[in-house]
């Protein structure tokens, strides 16, 4: 009871903010398919693939496995501050595919993603997708995070001389998700696609030593 008590008290104090403002209320927080009781399934596909990384704000996580996401593209916009370049976003492409990890996360940290990833900002917005399990069929609803600026056009479909600054991610966030990817055996078909995405060269020497990504080959 007292569980549940903080869980309420958590979750009153980030709608109050602001932090869940495409969910209406409380109950329909509640009752979104990825609840799970006093935990939620959370799909990570940038730099929350890796586990050093997503502890930093949420230290609950426990890590379920590799996870697909048809029908949608991975993506870069919007310039981070914290990573020296453009960040990863989910958009829907009929035909192609994001893999990602997924999460169980206790319930009480769910505002705690929610300010990771600048929901009161206007920066992300939750939504509920449907992913896949590695080497199963049946799908699962989870909490991922889609930029509300969502790029114009595909990433994949330009010529990579041709990428602007503003859609290209820093060395040190690719190396991210790249090691995210690994370390969550993603497909390594995906991994190198992610190490085939332009960078702009920029590297951010905290999150480098903090997450150990010196090593990390693109």
């Amino acid at each position: 009871m007292n569980c549940l008590i903080v869980v309420l008290s958590c979750l009153l104090v980030a709608l109050n903010k602001g932090n869940c403002h495409s969910i209406s209320g409380l109950n329909a927080t509640l009752n979104l398919p990825e609840i799970r009781g006093d935990q939620f399934l959370y799909f990570g596909f940038g730099s929350n693939m890796l586990i050093k990384r997503i502890h930093i704000q949420n230290p609950s996580a426990r890590r379920i496995g590799p996870a697909l996401l048809p029908d949608y593209r991975l993506d870069f916009a919007v310039e981070s501050a914290r990573w020296s370049g453009s960040v990863a976003t989910i958009v829907p492409t009929q035909g192609d595919h994001v893999w990602g990890t997924l999460w169980t996360i206790d319930l009480s940290n769910l505002p705690d993603i929610d300010s990771q990833e600048g929901v009161s900002q206007g920066i992300y917005e939750p939504l509920t997708v449907y992913v896949k399990l590695r080497g199963e069929s049946e799908s699962t609803p989870a909490r991922a995070y889609l930029l509300t600026k969502q790029p114009e056009s595909n990433l994949y479909e330009l010529p990579k001389d041709s990428i602007p600054l503003s859609r290209q991610p820093s060395k040190t966030y690719l190396q991210c998700l790249v090691k995210g990817a690994i370390e969550s055996s993603v497909p390594e078909d995906y991994v190198l696609r992610l190490r085939s995405i332009k960078h702009n060269g920029q590297v951010n020497s905290h999150m480098e030593r903090k997450l150990q990504l010196g090593e990390v080959a693109l």
